[in-house]
């Protein structure tokens, strides 16, 4: 496992620099908006104040924060769950108790018509929204939710047409359904969907960590199907009288992260551990990932779970943390420059993460906003290139980041390098 340095913020942006982020405010956004835009702009003056004394100026060297625009552009929502970004730049948003809606570039928000009865209590409810590669022809939109009872719920994948015109959804129709399940906790339902006509879907354990070890059971797994629901004949468990033909991979807790590398179409994941044992995985088809049998955290109580931290044959965290403290939610790969990054949001951490990919690991962790904008449940990259931020709470806005902006300014930003980085290769 690679020595990782972490920066935990407790100013704006990084630790110890009295600076804050600069919040535009256009003055044709709705007063809710703007109430938003300017509460956070005094958090962040607060805190620049609060931490100015103890701020290491050495730090700031050739790094200006400032220069990153951190927007509010649309809300409240309560407690969204995902969102999905439309090629004009209109955004779904789901919300957790069972509600979809559409927020135009001008900040007006529309309720979405046409759902199926969902399942909303506690974790449970509308989970995801994922667009079709081809929806600027066709509208198809795929979401997951939770169906059924507190005592017997599955996991749905539908799919169905939206229509702008009456802002509804039209020819709904089921294409997934997970193994049943008592309980309303780690759902996963998190989704891919590929240009080539995949959609991939992460699956947590229920509760009941022994199903994610049992290929009879979608449980503890990602699975994947055609997206209109047929199972491709390639699947790794397809000729498996033993096996549900729609895994891909098994062994997993709680994934509530799922993306695809647009480049080289790698799958990434991260999961939640016990206490401690968050993962973040590259997704192998066929692969075991090792829940409960390994894994780097351990009970509540302190008692150890399962054989250790890793077995022969079981797939290993590319990074993990322990103690937990991050509780990753939302999941976006960055491409665009010199090096591949991966952007996730914490829910205990309340924290935007930046994870660089070098040389076939991960070789910098950042953290930022620690504790400014709460709990962060999605991240996802426009066609504009900015970065988008869904927030967990009962009257969350959805942030808009420069990421380019944001991007140059950590690669010119001086830090330490682990052990591992300056050692000769």
């Amino acid at each position: 496992m690679s020595a990782l340095l972490r920066l935990d913020v407790s100013c704006p942006f990084f630790d110890n620099r009295a600076v804050a982020p600069k919040f535009a405010i256009p003055m044709n956004t709705n007063r809710w908006l703007r109430r938003a835009a300017l509460a956070a702009l005094i958090f962040s003056l607060f805190s620049r104040i609060a931490c100015a004394g103890i701020a290491d100026m050495e730090d700031l060297e050739d790094f200006d924060p400032a220069d990153v625009d951190l927007t509010p552009i649309a809300g409240p929502f309560e407690f969204p769950s995902s969102m999905a970004l439309l090629p004009d730049g209109s955004v779904l948003i789901s919300e957790r108790a069972g509600r979809l809606r559409l927020a135009t570039p001008e900040a007006t928000i529309h309720d979405i018509g046409g759902l199926p009865t969902i399942l909303a209590i506690h974790h449970a409810g509308l989970i995801d929204i994922a667009l079709d590669p081809d929806f600027a022809k066709n509208r198809l939109v795929y979401f997951s939710y939770s169906h059924g009872t507190e005592l017997s719920s599955t996991i749905r994948v539908s799919r169905a047409v939206l229509d702008r015109r009456t802002f509804r959804l039209r020819r709904s129709r089921v294409i997934f359904e997970s193994t049943p399940a008592t309980g309303v906790e780690h759902l996963g339902g998190r989704m891919v969907v590929t240009a080539d006509g995949y959609l991939f879907l992460t699956l947590g354990d229920r509760q009941e960590r022994d199903r994610a070890q049992n290929l009879g059971d979608t449980s503890g797994s990602i699975i994947r199907i055609r997206t209109d629901g047929s199972v491709p004949p390639d699947n790794p468990f397809a000729d498996s009288p033993s096996a549900l033909s729609e895994i891909w991979s098994f062994g997993h807790r709680n994934p509530q992260g799922l993306a695809l590398d647009p480049e080289t179409g790698e799958l990434w994941s991260h999961e939640h551990g016990a206490l401690g044992g968050d993962e973040f995985n590259r997704i192998v088809r066929g692969t075991n990932y090792g829940w409960p049998i390994v894994t780097y955290g351990v009970e509540y109580s302190g008692d150890t779970i399962g054989e250790g931290v890793e077995r022969e044959g079981l797939e290993s965290p590319l990074h993990y943390w322990t103690p937990s403290d991050v509780a990753p939610s939302g999941l976006a790969v960055d491409t665009s420059g010199n090096s591949k990054h991966f952007w996730l949001g914490t829910l205990v951490g309340q924290s935007l993460v930046r994870l660089e990919w070098q040389n076939d690991r991960i070789v910098r962790e950042t953290r930022l906003l620690k504790s400014k904008l709460g709990r962060i449940r999605d991240v996802r990259i426009g066609v504009d290139g900015h970065l988008y931020l869904a927030v967990d709470h009962p009257e969350a806005a959805l942030y808009r980041v420069n990421l380019t902006q944001l991007n140059r300014l950590l690669e010119v930003h001086p830090r330490k390098r682990s052990a591992e980085e300056t050692a000769p290769q």
